[in-house]
């Protein structure tokens, strides 16, 4: 599979062509020019390629994603997309955001059935429902599933969730395609980055939940080797939060309101990541999962 990367300078993307390089895919690496440069001197040494059994390579084509004849170009020749590039934070200028974010996933979107590729990977973000940059997020519920309504307030959040509604669309013009879209969570190196001394559980709003970008790197190329078409959202979440405050007792004094439709166990993560490990076979459980065979090129 020859596999397109948006963002690939990103600390998501270099993982995930990372991967897919060691997984036996060719890789089109898009970015900006400077963060492409930096990419291939750190990451793409010849001498350095990860191999698995038969060559490997990446091709980095330069690209503005608010561009659409460059996102187009970029994406030619291909035969799915990870599209991960995109403003991760809202303290931008709204305008900025939306236009970045919701145009770029648009543009994305056309090219990729322009070229008729067969499987499209969206970073989204658990914010797509509001939380972490609410003034006063709302959970109706723990643990949270794929299904809990929206009540997002800020520019990044809604263009998350924008994004999601444009897959949906995007694939009831393409029902033989898969689309997925990625709910990720405060990208770590792993559980030592991400945790949080017991008594620094202040500020709630984020649910105390991360994900490792090893597992996420694998969710993308799970989510492109999908053999079911259509659209999915996925929870993409540590199965453990990043606080050793027992799960219950956060949830009692910080969201009294919020029923428990299930326990949640010692540091239970407050994330319901059930149909990402039936329907892509990723486990929350797996911070740091070793290449599957489901990742793999079939060639």
């Amino acid at each position: 599979m020859r596999i397109a990367v948006t963002g690939a300078g990103g600390k998501l993307g270099r993982k995930v062509v990372a991967r897919a390089l060691l997984a036996g895919h060719d890789v089109v690496a898009v970015d900006l020019p400077a963060a492409l440069g930096e990419l291939q001197q750190s990451h793409f040494d010849a001498t350095t390629l990860p191999q698995s059994g038969f060559a490997a390579s990446v091709e980095c084509r330069a690209a503005d994603l608010t561009q659409f004849d460059e996102v187009r170009a970029a994406l030619a020749g291909t035969d799915a997309v990870a599209h991960l590039g995109a403003l991760i934070h809202p303290r931008y200028p709204e305008p900025v955001v939306h236009h970045t974010n919701v145009g770029g996933t648009h543009h994305v979107l056309v090219a990729a059935e322009e070229h008729g590729l067969g499987a499209v990977c969206l970073a989204s973000s658990v914010n797509a429902i509001g939380g972490i940059f609410s003034a006063t997020p709302r959970y109706d519920y723990f643990p949270i599933d794929e299904e809990h309504p929206t009540y997002c307030e800020d520019s990044y959040s809604l263009s998350k969730w924008i994004g999601e509604q444009q897959m949906a669309a995007f694939a009831r013009r393409r029902p033989t395609v898969t689309f997925s879209a990625l709910r990720l969570h405060a990208l770590r190196k792993d559980f030592a980055a991400a945790h949080r001394p017991a008594e620094d559980d202040r500020d709630p709003r984020e649910l105390w939940g991360w994900t490792s970008f090893d597992s996420a790197a694998a969710a993308c190329l799970l989510a492109l080797h999908r053999s079911t078409p259509g659209p999915a959202v996925y929870n993409i979440v540590a199965a453990r939060t990043s606080t050793d405050v027992p799960s219950e007792e956060l949830a009692r004094r910080w969201y009294p309101d919020a029923p428990l439709r299930r326990p949640l166990p010692r540091n239970t993560g407050f994330w319901d990541t059930g149909r990402a490990l039936a329907e892509l076979g990723w486990d929350a459980e797996d911070e740091h999962p070793a290449l599957s065979d489901r990742e793999r090129n079939a060639r």
